[in-house]
């Protein structure tokens, strides 16, 4: 928790990364000053995030380099695999035994920020000229304050290379086999994975994970559950979600289309048509089974599937995912679920008792600073990349290395350290453009134009709390949560479970705070209108 080190008085000091403002002027060499400078102890700052299986960090990634070249900064990675980090984040914020600096969601910081565990950045925030200016060109940062204030430094994006979401994407080319035809309906889809199944017994053809901070149950309910007209939890994790077209927050399992939802998921697992290690599968393990061929569809981040494809071509030269149109429910809903461009709900905090925040703050601020983003997005130029026509292009010598990876792209920001899944806090993947996968960029412009349509919408952020609201939130959704992840999957798994209990289970829900939780979002998203 308290780091040693310390920076000698002084702009000889201050000049190692212009860290004291006004000190800017290089000390000549071979003068005391630059002597003093190069001596300057750093100070060491312990950094945790989830690691994602895609893209591990590395302790001493170049941006860790970097940031002890440029800033004086010495970076301890802390590093948890995704699938458990949220269960070891919530240990250390509840025994406040936080490192430096910790990645958390929204949710942590408006059910912990009155504990006084994290900094208020707050008064710090005229001395982050680059952080004002990311929040003033994104203001729906100031939804993350609590009572006006702001606790953390959210992951904002600056150019995104592509538009993902959880939609339906499945095994075309063995469709294409079966003379399946391209499933338009929910009902249609169940009728290709019966024959899916028919055909290779062995496979479980629909399968999901847990990921991004929800169990596997959530993520696999989520997209359908919307899908057919209702939904389940937001982008904060919180068992309610923005209805489009009802223009309000609502708890989904009190609709009538959620039961629709949760027959049909209960039918496909009744058959054996949905992987039965929904519950526990990692986004290792998932997609170990998608680029494997043991599983064939699946309704998630649209990306992935480019490196199924390479993974399975490499056997099958023909095996292709593909996205499928939005599904139609048998009630003529047609929509799909899109993530937000950037991941505002996704925070560095900083512990309230780090010894040196203004030196943290001082080097996060830079890290939102044009050089910061170019470093922290693409690289060291004329190293990593080179500037073509104003736009960074990747050195052709550099990524040659990593031409046979399974994931070039992911194996080279790992080995950098740099983008969202990386330390970058304004990312910008222009540099991933130009070499994009052809499929990728045919999947993102389908997905902006069912956003263009209608049929698509993305992930809404939750509005502001008062404090009396997150206190209510907070003992709510203990108890209604807690009830939900013991009950959602016994209806999915147990036959009859839905016909004799859900009207009970409903009446629970409303027992345990549904309606309640309801009120207060609906309350406060009228204020922020």
């Amino acid at each position: 928790m308290n780091k040693k080190g310390y920076l000698a008085a002084g702009c000889s000091v201050a000049l190692l990364g212009t860290i004291v403002a006004g000190c800017s002027t290089k000390p000549e060499a071979g003068t005391k000053a630059a002597d003093d400078a190069k001596n300057a102890k750093p100070i060491t700052v312990t950094w945790m995030r989830y690691e994602h299986p895609s893209q591990p960090l590395i302790a001493n990634s170049m941006v860790v380099q970097e940031s002890l070249k440029r800033k004086n900064i010495k970076l301890e990675i802390q590093s948890t695999p995704q699938s458990n980090y949220d269960d070891k984040k919530k240990t250390l914020i509840a025994t406040n035994t936080l490192p430096d600096v910790l990645l958390v969601k929204q949710d942590d910081i408006s059910n912990f920020a009155d504990t006084g565990v994290f900094l208020d950045l707050t008064p710090y925030l005229d001395k982050m000229p680059n952080f004002k200016k990311v929040i003033a060109d994104n203001p729906e940062i100031n939804k993350n304050k609590i009572d006006g204030k702001l606790y953390g430094f959210p992951l904002a994006q600056k150019v995104g290379a592509s538009q993902s979401g959880q939609v339906p994407v499945i095994r075309v080319d063995l469709l294409k086999k079966l003379n399946i035809p391209t499933p338009t309906t929910y009902e249609e889809l169940y009728q290709a994975f019966k024959k899916l199944k028919e055909a290779y017994p062995d496979t479980f053809p629909f399968t999901s994970r847990a990921a991004n901070g929800l169990t596997g149950t959530e993520n696999l309910i989520n997209p359908i559950a919307f899908g057919m007209g209702s939904g389940y939890t937001n982008v904060s994790g919180a068992k309610i979600y923005y209805d489009p077209a009802l223009k309000q927050y609502k708890f989904g399992p009190a609709m009538p289309q959620f039961k629709d939802a949760i027959t049909y998921l209960n039918k496909l697992y009744r058959e054996k048509l949905l992987d039965p290690d929904y519950t526990t599968s990692t986004s290792q393990i998932w997609q170990e089974k998608l680029s494997s061929g043991k599983s064939l569809y699946y309704m998630d981040n649209t990306g992935f599937g480019v490196n199924f494809n390479t993974a399975l071509q490499k056997k099958d030269p023909d095996a292709q995912f593909d996205m499928l149109p939005i599904l139609a429910s048998d009630k003529g809903v047609k929509r799909g679920l899109l993530y937000q461009l950037d991941h505002l709900s996704e925070s560095y905090a900083i512990s309230a008792s780090v010894k040196n925040p203004d030196k943290i703050i001082e080097y996060i601020d830079w890290i939102y600073s044009e050089e910061g983003t170019k470093l922290f997005s693409w690289g060291i130029e004329n190293e990593h990349y080179t500037m073509v026509d104003g736009k960074p292009v990747k050195k052709e010598e550099f990524a040659n290395k990593f031409k046979d990876k399974t994931d070039p792209g992911a194996a080279i920001k790992s080995e950098l350290g740099t983008s969202y899944l990386g330390f970058a806090l304004y990312a910008d993947d222009t540099v991933d453009i130009p070499g994009q996968a052809k499929l990728m960029t045919e999947w993102t412009n389908k997905n902006l134009g069912y956003i263009k349509d209608g049929s698509a919408f993305r992930m809404a952020y939750d509005p502001a709390f008062t404090k009396e609201e997150r206190e209510k939130l907070k003992q709510l959704r203990t108890q209604l949560d807690a009830y939900l992840t013991q009950t959602m999957d016994k209806f999915i798994m147990t036959d009859g479970a839905i016909d004799k209990e859900w009207a009970a289970f409903i009446q629970q829900c409303k027992d345990k705070g549904s309606e309640e939780i309801e009120k207060i979002y609906n309350t406060a998203l009228a204020r922020v209108k």
